[in-house]
Order: structure tokens, then sequence, then C-alpha cells
């Protein structure tokens, strides 16, 4: 099976400062990829890569074959990555169902008008999807943090994404709530490929089928979840030893 994205060599520097060094990276499409590290091993940033909102001073990105590492943003989002935020990027000011609405019809949406006959009856699918029937016309801002998390989630989606990156999406959740995430995940179609930053380790032990680790912006390990929980290198990692 070709990749529907592949990552090679990618760079990111401050100056002085690798926060990434040379990471190579594949997604398959309907792939669950968990990326895990210790704080600062560059999770963030290579997700930020990805999606556009950073430029790499080394390497390429391609996705699907072809080469994106200088698309915009909204470019790739075309082109079909989706994106979730550390902090959840909700329109405060209006109800769930039209957070859901704008996000579809955004200049980079993959459904505008016209390319769903009943865009409304579809947001409340997507809504329920995610758990939040019954609070299509509660504004944003009077959701609670994991009901945003979850609006966030129905607004990437809307975008029909192929490749969806969530970053740390369980941050500030109670364990309940990441109960409830991680139901979510499991739902969701294997049309989309995940790629799931994350510090909360059991989530992602349970929801990937493989885990690629970082270590101070180098990549240092990819495998399955039990071959991760055995890697002396993962172990290394944690414990802060350079690899």
């Amino acid at each position: 099976m070709s990749d529907l994205l592949a990552v090679d060599g990618l760079g990111r520097r401050y100056g002085d400062l690798a926060a990434l060094d040379g990471v190579d990276l594949r997604v398959a499409p309907g792939d669950r990829l968990g990326l895990i590290g210790p704080n600062g091993a560059g999770k963030s940033t290579l997700l930020n890569l990805i999606a556009g909102s950073l430029r790499p001073t080394a390497g390429r990105i391609r996705f699907d074959g072809r080469d994106v590492t200088r698309l915009a943003p909204a470019r790739r989002a075309r082109l079909g990555i989706g994106r979730t935020h550390q902090h959840p990027a909700v329109w405060a000011s209006l109800p769930a169902l039209d957070n859901v609405l704008v996000a579809a019809r955004l200049p980079w949406g993959r459904f505008r008008a016209g390319r769903r006959a009943k865009p409304r009856e579809h947001a409340r699918e997507l809504l329920a999807g995610v758990g939040l029937t019954g609070v299509e016309q509660t504004l944003a801002g009077a959701l609670s943090h994991g009901q945003r998390r979850q609006l966030e989630l129905a607004m990437a989606l809307a975008g029909e994404p192929r490749l969806l990156l969530l970053d740390e999406p369980a941050a500030g959740l109670a364990p309940p709530e990441v109960e409830v995430l991680a139901s979510l995940l499991a739902s969701l179609p294997l049309t989309v490929a995940i790629l799931l930053v994350e510090h909360h380790l059991d989530l992602v032990y349970g929801f990937a089928d493989r885990i690629t680790v970082l270590h101070s912006g180098r990549h240092v390990h990819t495998g399955t979840v039990p071959e991760t929980r055995s890697s002396p290198e993962v172990a290394a990692a944690y414990a802060g030893v350079a690899p």
C-alpha cells in the first residue's frame, strides 16, 4: 500500500537550536499512528510542519504523492489534511451547530455550498457522531472543556479529511472524559488516517496500531505497541537519556 503521508529528513531550526532534526515518518491510508515522547521532543513541531503552520528548514513532506512542503495550510486542508489543536479552536460566540457549518464552509472546506444537499443535517450527524446530540444550539463558549474538544473534532471532520492530526486531545480532560474520547477515536472511520500526539500513554496504547517516539527532536523508535513498551530506546528517552 502506498503512503498517504511521507516525511523525509524533516528539520526545523531556531538559530542553533534544532527543534526537529532529520525526522522520517510514514502514514498509510487508514493508519492509526501514535506520536509520543517527553516534553520538548518535537511532537507539536512535527505536527505543525505537516499542517503547514510552520515551514521546515530541511526535508520534504509529501501527501498522496504530492510535494506539499511549501504549500500553505489552507492548500493542505483542501487536499485533505485536517487537524485539532492543544487548546480547542472553536468560535465561542456561535452555537455548536454553527461552528460545524462554518468549519465546513471555510475557503479550504471540502464540502461547501452545493457539495452537500443538506448541510445542516450533515452537521447534526457530525455532532451526534462525537457525542454532542442535544447541544446544537448551545454557544460553544458555554460548553465544558471536554465538550469543546468534541466540538473541535466534529469541526475537523466537517472538512472531510483523509489525514487527521490530533494534538493532545486529552489535555485537561478528567478520567471519565478521557474514556469518552477513547470511544470517539475508536469510532472514527478508517477512511481517515490519524496521527495522534498525546502525553496520555494509556490512551495512545489503546488506540494506535503503531507508535513513533521522538526525543530531543530526533526519531528514536517506530513499532507496535508491545515493541514500544519493551523498547530500551524508548525507556531511555523517557528517562532523559540521549538516544
